[in-house]
Formats: structure tokens, C-alpha cells, sequence
């Protein structure tokens, strides 16, 4: 069991290193491998980029212009209620009440994706109460407050997000200029 894990762990990250090569040869740039520093990737100089994968999707991002991109994917069913008091703010509990629980998902892979793009900017991990998702729900955009006091983070306040859904997943893209 443990080895078929291992087989699947290692083949979605490999789907998500192929998905960046994908990007770099969309921006004419070197398919070189991107380096990492234990879980963190390192990416060329003049790039930014986020990487994500679940057992049957990947997805990469990367640009040559932006300070921060996180991009995310997660199940539309991962987010069980039980979870909601650990993850999600007062205000965030009760803008999800009565909503199909993908929006659940929708949110804590919105926080995901906030984390990618600012933790390479300040180095600094952000807790799940820290961060506050600001849905704008007809527009399938978000932005994200930051409760927390280290000063680099409230840099999220400057970024947007974006997420859409598709059958079984939702996937997110939040960018800072």
C-alpha cells in the first residue's frame, strides 16, 4: 500500500513538473527542470510560478511579469464540515452557510493559492486564520484580507483571484502585480 502511494505521489509531481515545462515553452523560455528547496520550487530568475496536483489533475503556472502567482486544485467534496471551524474564519463559516459544499473547496483552495504567491515574496507561513477569502461569487473572483501582522503579508490585500469549477475539482489562480 505505502508503495502504490509512493507511485502516485511521485507521478502527480511529475505531472506538475511537466505542466511547467509546458509554461516555459508557451513564454519561449528554457525547459530547463526548476530546482527546489525542500518542498519550495525555485524558479528561473525573472520568473514567478505556482505548481499543484491532486491524484488526477495538475496544473502549473508561471510568468515573467508578476511578483507572486499560487495556483491550486482541489476536490469539490474534499471540505467536510467538520473541517470548517479549522480552516475558515467566523465570517468566512457564515458567507459559506447554505452553499453547495464545492464552495467549501472553492474557499480553502483560494487560501492555497494566496499562501503559493506570497511565502516565496515573505518567507513567512500564513495560518489558515490569518488569511480571509472576500468572494465576489457572480464573477468566480476573490480577494483576500490579511488578519495576521506580519507586515510582508498584507501584501495579499493588493492581489486577485480567480477560480473556476469543473465536475469533481475546483481549481484557483490568485496574482499579485
Amino acid at each position: 500500500m505505502l508503495s502504490a502511494m509512493r507511485g502516485e505521489r511521485r507521478r502527480t509531481f511529475s505531472s506538475g513538473r511537466y505542466c511547467v515545462r509546458a509554461a516555459q515553452h508557451c513564454l519561449g523560455l528554457s525547459d530547463d527542470a526548476i530546482g527546489r528547496a525542500g518542498r519550495v520550487p525555485i524558479w528561473p530568475a525573472g520568473t514567478v510560478g505556482s505548481i499543484s496536483h491532486c491524484s488526477d489533475l495538475a496544473v502549473a503556472g508561471l510568468s515573467c511579469s508578476l511578483a507572486g502567482m499560487g495556483v491550486d486544485i482541489e476536490r469539490s467534496e474534499r471540505i467536510t464540515p467538520k473541517l470548517h471551524g479549522k480552516i475558515f474564519t467566523e465570517r468566512e463559516r457564515a458567507d459559506l452557510e447554505g452553499l453547495p459544499s464545492a464552495a467549501a473547496a472553492v474557499t480553502f483552495s483560494a487560501k492555497e493559492a494566496g499562501y503559493k504567491a506570497i511565502f516565496p515574496l515573505s518567507n513567512q507561513y500564513i495560518g489558515f486564520q490569518e488569511a480571509e477569502i472576500i468572494h465576489h461569487w457572480t464573477e468566480q473572483s476573490f480577494t483576500i484580507r490579511y488578519l495576521g501582522s506580519h507586515a510582508p503579508n498584507r501584501r495579499l490585500e493588493g492581489g486577485v483571484g480567480y477560480w473556476r469549477q469543473s465536475h469533481e475539482h475546483v481549481m484557483t489562480l490568485f496574482l499579485l502585480d
